[in-house]
């Protein structure tokens, strides 16, 4: 595994080395950073086995499931969110059921004595809004419930607040009337979520469970203690957990899903494979790619089983402007493991038809190290179910809990919940402002629908004049960070169902709104001197040579990079000058290195093979598909 030393966007922190043991052998690690980082770091990746003795790694990289966990200084811990400050020693859990429960029992042995001791040291908080979560749907919450004097605690399980934000570096859409996220990045908008007031979170704690008289059941994960929290009002934005779909070998170390790839990447600064195959076309796939792709790593193709692209399609022509080939109507079918199964070499895909694999197409995949599965999120939503038994209408869902979406929707439901909850209490609020709220939510969640066959143009005459930028943008969504960006008011937006519009009356060609599209999607011309310019958010340097391209990735031309505008939010301006050109040059949209281009797939039709992995349905006690398929048999239930 790699350490990230550069990053064109993420700050790098000064070494601040913490040592301590894991199974016997000293390993370093970044003050700040976890157990599971520190280990990917110095090459241990397996991190413990199934029952018949499989390598098995990280699998949600987000708390959320145990196959990360392992003794740290005598107790039970899972190391994707455990931190190395203060950790002397790590072990493994010793393989063999016997081994392992007298490990476990030794590590969560407490006597009787000390259990009654610590239940009645046990502390209960009473607020009105308990919220479970610190994401982004759960800060929105809990800022508009202060704004209107409503107490409140947030619980959370990491050791900060902002969820999935933290690990996001790109811009995000928002459709404001006053800017304010809209072109912030992820963990940028997470720290305006909270504000500078910490009161009522609880950090490193985890809700286990619900119990009668509307009481949160709370531990803290690193002090052991125990408490209770007490409230009239419950919202659950407990997030998601990644879906896996199985195939062979689908958990063996190399093979990770998006979670852990982005957590490990974006937080903790260690890149899991520097060539990466990613599986799953959509949002999460497309950016999941282009960060690794900033963090230093080679993606070598992104494949879909759908017969279309999925997500935002200006998220999908980032990828392909880096001539990332995107390989639709083709299904992940093995990963192929390297000779002690501690790492990967390859994959199998084959054409595929209503998700099902079509015999004789199979294809291997070779010269990768780590796959990224991408395939989609399933909802945390067991807390919000047992919510809605105890607290009734009291309880409510948001973010990816109840329904997974774009962190938009999820900053807009939290603020919608909140005007509900005010509502429930009989709390004043503004009504007006509950309502478009709620239409933002609303046209938040819609997919972008296209409104332009191509982009507007600036007349012959007005492009001769001086520079001048086109929006790329074809679609209907809900996003305008580019109408704030423009100081002359020569872009304009008027709701989510259309694109932007360009005044070329207007437009000075002071290329301000190319840095500052969310999308990528704003290009800068200046057809007298032959310029492009071109947003990057990754290294290029002045003075290289560079091939030209079009949307799809296709070259269209040659130039040379002849300055590199550096911009306060990281996305830069490169000023290119065009060499040959095959067409018009509003056509370039991109820019790749001489030298990597064209990008190299190896990729060849698989011969008959007498592999006999097998694709496992439960990996902790090693049940595979064709087991669960002969106890089923010909049932139409199970009882």
């Amino acid at each position: 595994m790699y350490k990230i030393s550069e990053h064109p966007v993420l700050p790098i922190p000064e070494d601040n080395p913490i040592e301590f043991l894991f199974d016997g052998k000293k390993v370093t690690g970044q003050k700040g950073n976890t157990i599971a980082a520190a280990l990917h770091r110095a090459g241990y990746i397996v991190h413990n086995h199934s029952l018949k003795g499989r390598n098995r790694t990280l699998q949600c990289g987000i708390g959320k499931c145990g196959a990360c966990e392992m003794i740290v200084d005598g107790k039970v811990a899972r190391i994707c969110i455990t931190k190395v400050d203060h950790v002397k020693c790590v072990e493994r859990i010793k393989d063999g059921t016997a081994n392992n429960m007298k490990q476990l029992q030794e590590s969560t042995s407490e006597t009787q004595e000390n259990k009654s001791e610590n239940k009645h040291k046990r502390i209960t908080y009473k607020t009105t809004v308990a919220i479970i979560g610190a994401g982004p749907s759960g800060l929105a919450v809990r800022e508009e419930l202060n704004k209107a004097g409503v107490d409140n605690f947030i619980i959370d399980n990491n050791s900060s607040i902002g969820g999935q934000f933290n690990m996001q570096t790109h811009q995000f859409f928002f459709f404001e009337k006053e800017k304010r996220f809209g072109g912030q990045r992820g963990f940028e908008i997470a720290k305006g979520l909270a504000g500078e007031d910490s009161k009522g979170i609880f950090l490193d704690s985890v809700v286990w469970d619900i119990l009668e008289n509307r009481r949160l059941a709370v531990k803290n994960i690193h002090t052991g203690e125990i408490f209770y929290v007490i409230a009239d009002q419950l919202v659950v934005a407990t997030g998601a957990i990644p879906f896996m779909p199985p195939f062979k070998n689908d958990d063996v170390p190399g093979v990770y899903t998006a979670a852990v790839v982005q957590r490990m990447m974006n937080s903790e600064l260690t890149l899991l494979g520097k060539n990466i195959l990613t599986i799953g076309a959509g949002n999460i796939g497309y950016l999941t790619s282009y960060q690794a792709m900033q963090a230093g790593a080679t993606i070598k193709a992104i494949v879909e089983a759908a017969p279309n692209e999925g997500g935002f399609p200006v998220q999908a022509n980032r990828i392909k402007r880096l001539g990332i080939p995107i390989i639709t109507s083709h299904l992940l079918l093995e990963a192929i493991p390297n000779e002690d199964y501690s790492g990967i070499t390859g994959a199998i895909i084959a054409k595929c038809e209503n998700f099902k694999p079509i015999p004789g197409t199979e294809q291997i995949i070779t010269g990768i190290d780590c796959i990224n599965i991408c395939t989609g999120l399933v909802p945390d939503s067991h807390l919000f179910k047992k919510g809605k038994e105890v607290f009734a209408r009291a309880c409510y869902g948001v973010g990816d809990a109840v329904r997974i979406g774009e962190g938009t929707t999820a900053v807009l439901r939290g603020r919608q919940c909140a005007f509900q909850i005010m509502d429930e209490l009989g709390v004043r609020y503004n009504y007006d402002q509950y309502l478009k709220v709620s239409r933002e939510y609303i046209d938040s969640q819609q997919h972008p629908v296209k409104v332009l066959d191509q982009a507007a143009m600036p007349s012959a005459e007005r492009a001769a004049e001086k520079p001048f930028v086109v929006a790329n943008c074809l679609y209907g969504f809900a996003c305008n960070p580019c109408t704030f960006a423009c100081k002359h008011g020569a872009i304009s937006k008027l709701t989510t169902s259309t694109a932007p519009v360009i005044d070329y009356t207007k437009c000075m060609g002071c290329m301000e709104c190319v840095y500052q599209c969310p999308g990528l999607a704003i290009f800068g011309y200046n057809q007298s001197k032959e310029q492009v310019f071109l947003p990057v958010e990754y290294k290029v340097k002045e003075g290289a040579d560079v091939i030209l391209v079009n949307d799809n990735g296709t070259k269209v031309g040659e130039g040379h990079v002849e300055k590199i505008l550096l911009k306060p939010n990281k996305t830069n301006l490169a000023r290119v000058k065009v060499l040959n050109n095959t067409g018009e040059i509003t056509n370039i949209k991109g820019l790749v290195l001489k030298e990597t281009y064209p990008h190299k797939l190896d990729i060849k039709p698989l011969h008959a093979s007498d592999d006999h992995a097998k694709t496992f349905i439960c990996h902790c006690e090693d049940i595979t598909e064709e087991e669960l398929l002969q106890l089923i048999g010909t049932r139409k239930s199970l009882t």
